[in-house]
């Protein structure tokens, strides 16, 4: 059983990086999440190699990784079912530079809908026009860059609202691509 208070961003980014993995934190968090909004539970097969890297998930460190992500893809279940929306992106912590977090945010919605192809959603799929416009949201928030030196409150409150944009976006999508299962009445 993984450590799980290791389960954070922090915690994660060491590990894959002892792993040698090709992805970061950010990016491997938004994989997972929108593969669990396309696709719900899915096998670590599915993603891990491409979190890892094609040869590297073998090693002891690729084996303490997927154990985490494991524990992280059942805790992103419980926080996307979550009826108080505790579901959070991981994120670098607000002390470090804005244009590191930006970058970071940039990742996850890459991750994001990288897990969303992955978990089977399907461009040419019947899909309500609130999924549709807030999937373009978060293809544009995956092209970000911070192109500024110093920055001042405003651009802390916007990188907040982004945030929250889009940690809200994401519960939209799971709701609409999730939809809560109906009982039949006999």
């Amino acid at each position: 059983m993984p450590d799980t208070t290791q389960c954070n961003y922090e915690g994660l980014a060491a590990l894959l990086l002892s792993a040698g993995a090709d992805s970061c934190a950010s990016e491997a968090h938004g994989m997972l999440s929108g593969t669990i909004c396309a696709a719900g539970k899915t096998a670590p097969g599915l993603w891990l190699e491409y979190l890892l890297g094609e040869d590297n998930t073998l090693s002891a460190a690729a084996g303490g990784c997927s154990d985490m992500l494991l524990t992280l893809q059942s805790e992103l279940l419980r926080q996307l079912n979550d009826e108080a929306f505790g579901f959070v992106l991981f994120l670098p912590p607000d002390d470090l530079s804005l244009s590191l977090r930006t970058e970071a945010l940039s990742r996850w919605c890459a991750g994001f809908l990288y897990g969303l192809a992955l978990g089977g959603f399907r461009e040419d799929a019947e899909i309500p026009d609130n999924v549709n416009e807030v999937m373009k949201d978060v293809y544009e928030i995956s092209r970000a860059k911070f192109a500024y030196d110093t920055t001042g409150e405003a651009d802390e409150t916007a990188y907040m609202e982004i945030v929250e944009y889009v940690r809200i976006s994401v519960l939209l999508l799971y709701e609409e691509l999730q939809p809560v299962p109906t009982t039949r009445l006999q």
